[in-house]
């Protein structure tokens, strides 16, 4: 048996969701305003958070998980970049640490799964 919320539940939710989303916003600008780097780096770590957190059910259309593989590069391209920025050898870090975790995805693939399909 479901039963629906009130109106007074939805109009709570709705100013949790409203302070929330205004208290990030003024992290992300007193992060911002301390050095750029810093504001970007905790965005796109939010966007790289909420794309690996976020997993869409398996008979989720596809665009579900391009969404999310989106959201994915999205976070990680702007730390790659912030890094590139404060030093080389960091971006650099950051380009083999996706080269390499490529990799291992690639490689822990179960045989028996791909032959069932």
């Amino acid at each position: 048996m479901t039963t629906q919320r009130t109106s007074w539940a939805l109009a709570r939710e709705a100013a949790g969701l409203f302070l929330t989303a205004f208290g990030l916003l003024g992290v992300l600008v007193a992060l911002g305003a301390l050095h750029w780097a810093a504001g970007l780096s905790a965005t796109a770590a939010g966007l790289l958070a909420a794309g690996i957190l976020t997993r869409p059910k398996p008979d989720a259309p596809h665009w579900a998980h391009a969404a999310r593989a989106a959201v994915c590069i999205t976070g990680y391209g702007g730390l790659t970049g912030c890094a590139f920025a404060l030093s080389g050898p960091l971006g650099w870090i950051s380009i083999s640490l996706a080269v390499l975790l490529t990799g291992l995805w690639l490689t822990t693939r179960e045989p028996e799964a791909e032959e069932g399909a």
